[in-house]
């Protein structure tokens, strides 16, 4: 565990000089919660789960949040912030009913496309109604897990004609936890979800195979099935880029498979470099494997930095997990600072898969360790700040947060752990991860924090915490939404790297340039996040600007920019990291 150190000595920025946020700069409202208490009533509102939020800006100003969520029973319902009312907007068969209450079955997933104001496209995670004995060994039910986009109508109801179906797994053969749902989409369009280990854990003292959550027969007591499978979607992390395409989706570069590849090239391990290449067993899709319950998602915003919280056998053994690269994380034999779950004598640095149940590669990338350790029971990793200076809106969480990743616990507790101080690592060098103490800045509405389930930054610069409040599959409380606001005197605001119009589809741009598609002049202009202007150039035609280019007239250095291109067609404006 990572010891506080004072909130003084962390919470300051240079754009707010002698400005240290405290308890009373920050105000919470009640959204909505089952009882109406100071806030809309949803007198039906049951087991919420995920949440996405919708700020509404109208020229140019920030007017309201509206919020899509949804209930483990099925239940798809909308949040109107102009009307302060919720609305049940659809509903799907699941399994998950009242009697199956053992398990994360359900509808238990939802994100909005990055282009929902055009497309129209939400994307669900649920486990869809099944009959007995579908295609596997045992006699129980097979769970499917499924991945669909959907469509909402005009009046934002579920269009249930307009699911396409992305991802489509079998669960195990019966009612078990941790079968995902947790999604965040980054700055390129790219959507990350959860899927848990969808195994029992029976046994965790026994590892010999009989009746133990390595169990060489049945998938439901089985963890090497799914989290150290490498063909296997359970237990772990996905990453895909959602298109219009047949198939609805397309592989960005540098997933597990291909990134391992590279690893085991460089360690002069061809024929291990050659079995991560092969999809037959590596699937593609794969970004992280090794986890048992990873109830929560969030991706820096521009760095595409993969934070989560992992829950495991017990409040000592959970962690929270943040990686730039994909990684095995260690479950079913490490969890935790790498320690082994049982005896079963596996190697932290080069651990095997040599269970009759593994369908993909034998020899595993080394474990990782969690990165902050028994910090919270039940552990839910919550957003990463991304300041943004072209934000016209006085209640925006200030810089002194930016950089700052969010973590809490089910039962209670939240602090601001500082990421990173370079923008160039995890880690800075001789400054590791340091956690804020939460008192002193959220301590003034710790009755928000209600068996928290999420908690996610709008685009508006707001908190939302999304609570179940209640034990796991009990009789929750009042469950609801909180939206915590900025009070306080920092709030810098500069209008030359305001955002005119939508990023282009014809102008394009990565940590390693820009690319101009569209015909005619161009102007290219790039802005630190204080406003000032560190380069720019003036062109014809479609071209592109290397990093190299870039940096060939000005000392442009590693960090988080604003570009703004400016076309015959428009004005386009993006962040950009540029390494």
């Amino acid at each position: 565990m990572v010891a506080a150190i004072p909130v003084s000595a962390q919470w300051t920025s240079p754009s707010c000089p002698g400005n240290t946020p405290a308890a009373g700069d920050f105000q919470a409202t009640e959204l909505f919660n089952r009882k109406g208490t100071d806030a809309a009533a949803d007198l039906n509102l049951s087991e919420p789960v995920q949440m996405d939020v919708r700020a509404v800006f109208a020229a140019g100003k920030y007017d309201h949040t509206d919020i899509i969520f949804v209930e483990r029973m099925g239940n798809l319902k909308w949040y109107d912030g102009v009307a302060k009312k919720v609305t049940l907007i659809g509903h799907i068969d699941v399994h998950g009913g009242v009697t199956q209450t053992e398990d994360d079955n359900g509808l238990m997933g939802v994100i909005f496309d990055p282009n929902f104001e055009t497309n129209r496209w939400i994307y669900l995670w649920y486990s869809p109604k099944q009959t007995f004995n579908q295609s596997m060994t045992g006699t129980g039910q097979n769970r499917q897990l499924r991945l669909a986009r959907w469509k909402l109508k005009p009046d934002n109801t579920l269009d249930m004609a307009s699911e396409k179906i992305l991802i489509k797994i079998l669960g195990s053969t019966f009612d078990t936890g941790h079968s995902g749902g947790p999604m965040a989409f980054d700055a390129y369009g790219d959507l990350w979800f959860a899927i848990g280990n969808n195994s029992k854990d029976l046994d965790p003292g026994a590892c010999d195979g009989g009746g133990s959550v390595l169990s060489k027969t049945d998938s439901s007591q089985n963890a090497e099935w799914g989290p150290s499978n490498t063909h296997s979607m359970r237990g772990g992390f996905m990453r895909i880029h959602p298109d219009d395409s047949p198939k609805g989706y397309s592989i960005p570069k540098g997933n597990f498979g291909e990134y391992w590849a590279e690893q085991f090239d460089k360690q002069g391990n061809a024929t291990l470099a050659t079995q991560y290449r092969d999809t037959s067993k590596v699937l593609p899709e794969i970004y992280v494997k090794g986890e048992r319950s990873n109830f929560s998602c969030a991706v820096h915003p521009t760095k595409r930095w993969l934070a989560w919280g992992s829950v495991n056998y017990n409040s000592s053994s959970d962690e929270f997990n943040i990686t730039n690269h994909p990684i095995f994380s260690g479950y079913p034999y490490f969890h935790a600072n790498n320690d082994p779950t049982c005896k079963h004598g596996k190697n932290v640095d080069k651990p095997t898969n040599n269970s009759p149940m593994n369908s993909g590669v034998t020899d595993l990338p080394p474990a990782i360790p969690g990165t902050l350790n028994n910090l919270a029971n039940v552990a839910i990793g919550g957003p990463i700040y991304s300041f943004d200076l072209s934000l016209d809106y006085a209640n925006k969480f200030p810089p002194q947060f930016d950089n700052k990743w969010l973590v809490g616990g089910f039962y209670g507790g939240v602090w601001g752990v500082t990421v990173d101080t370079t923008g160039t690592t995890l880690k800075s060098a001789g400054n590791p991860l340091k956690l804020d103490g939460s008192g002193g800045l959220f301590g003034s509405f710790t009755g928000s924090f209600r068996n928290t389930v999420q908690m996610k930054f709008g685009k508006d610069g707001a908190l939302y915490i999304l609570n179940y409040d209640g034990q796991r599959y009990g009789s929750p409380s009042n469950p609801g939404a909180v939206r915590v606001i900025y009070k306080g005197a920092c709030h810098p605001y500069d209008p030359t790297v305001q955002i005119a119009l939508p990023s282009s589809p014809r102008i394009w741009a990565d940590p390693h340039g820009i690319m101009i598609k569209e015909n005619g002049p161009h102007a290219v202009s790039l802005f630190d996040l204080n406003g000032h202007q560190v380069w720019g150039i003036d062109g014809m035609g479609a071209r592109e600007y290397k990093l190299a280019d870039i940096r060939a007239g000005t000392p442009v250095k590693t960090g988080l920019y604003m570009v703004r291109v400016n076309t015959a067609a428009g004005a386009y404006s993006r962040r950009l990291f540029l390494y």
